[in-house]
């Protein structure tokens, strides 16, 4: 198996510079100048998400000048709007995932690293640097949260989705072709009933503490590569499960393939019943009504 270790240094490294740029611009919110991306009000761009961006990259396109560089805000200001992911080893950031939060002073809030090898995140750093959060993992080296092994203990059954805190999220877009199904589907798990629902604000932390065992399941639609590459490996490195909405095909090892660039995901924390997490997963993709976005 390959050695990412030598990767995850450098990944961990920047995303405490970043995480230190973030932290003080947080606290000193008086000073920021906000953008609209399309004019919407609910999806935000600030300077120091750009700045955090150029500097995550600067470093690594200095250790490693051969890989791609994939970012929010490069991609949101290009015309094509696509990661262009292929092949290539690429570097797959989120500045600040949790912008809003950001602005509003609401702690949940990260910065999110992953390298991308043939469309497989294999290294992931997400960073909360306002309530010292610092999940990483590589893939087949396990998932950790500040040196901690995930999920936490004490790893309790999950039944059935009565028993689930789950969380989800309305995403940027309100247009209601996107919003109304969105609305359904999170009526129909509420009444089958879930236990509890849950929106953070910020998708890498969500999966990260589904991870951790703090949530149960998390699904959206909308969310980009930047925002689930870096998670997804820390959740499945943690024995969670992390698909599409839809069904797909088989990796080696059994598990679903999960295709970064599909907009969606679906992802349950690791359980000690033996097919519990399976369960789950089906029971939400059975409530969830379909809804379109182009491919990243």
């Amino acid at each position: 198996m390959a050695d990412y270790k030598p990767y995850l240094t450098e990944a961990l490294s920047i995303a405490r510079t970043a995480g230190a740029i973030i932290k003080n611009a947080f606290t000193n919110r008086t000073t920021l100048s906000i953008d609209l991306k399309n004019a919407n009000d609910a999806d935000l761009v600030t300077q120091v998400d750009r700045q955090v961006e150029q500097v995550i990259f600067s470093h690594l396109r200095s250790v490693y000048p051969s890989h791609k560089f994939v970012g929010e805000e490069s991609v949101s200001e290009s015309e094509s709007k696509r990661t262009g992911l292929d092949d290539t080893p690429s570097w797959v950031v989120d500045p600040i995932d949790g912008t809003t939060n950001f602005v509003h002073g609401f702690p949940f809030v990260a910065v999110a690293i992953a390298l991308v090898i043939k469309g497989r995140p294999v290294v992931g750093v997400v960073y909360n640097p306002i309530m010292e959060e610092l999940f990483y993992a590589t893939h087949g080296g396990g998932a950790f949260l500040n040196e901690t092994p995930l999920p936490l203990p004490p790893l309790k059954p999950l039944p059935s989705l009565s028993t689930a805190l789950v969380a989800s999220e309305y995403g940027s877009d309100r247009a209601p072709e996107i919003l109304d199904p969105k609305v359904r589907t999170l009526h129909k798990v509420v009444a089958s009933p879930a236990r509890g629902v849950r929106t953070i604000g910020s998708a890498a932390l969500t999966m990260c503490y589904v991870a951790r065992g703090t949530l149960d399941a998390y699904w959206e639609a909308g969310v980009h590569a930047w925002d689930v590459a870096a998670a997804t490996v820390i959740l499945r490195e943690a024995g969670g499960i992390v698909v599409n909405w839809e069904k797909g095909s088989r990796e080696e090892n059994g598990a679903e393939v999960y295709d970064l660039c599909s907009r969606n995901v679906l992802c349950v924390r690791k359980t000690t019943g033996a097919g519990e997490g399976e369960v789950i997963v089906e029971k939400i993709r059975a409530a969830i009504e379909p809804v379109e976005y182009a491919r990243d």
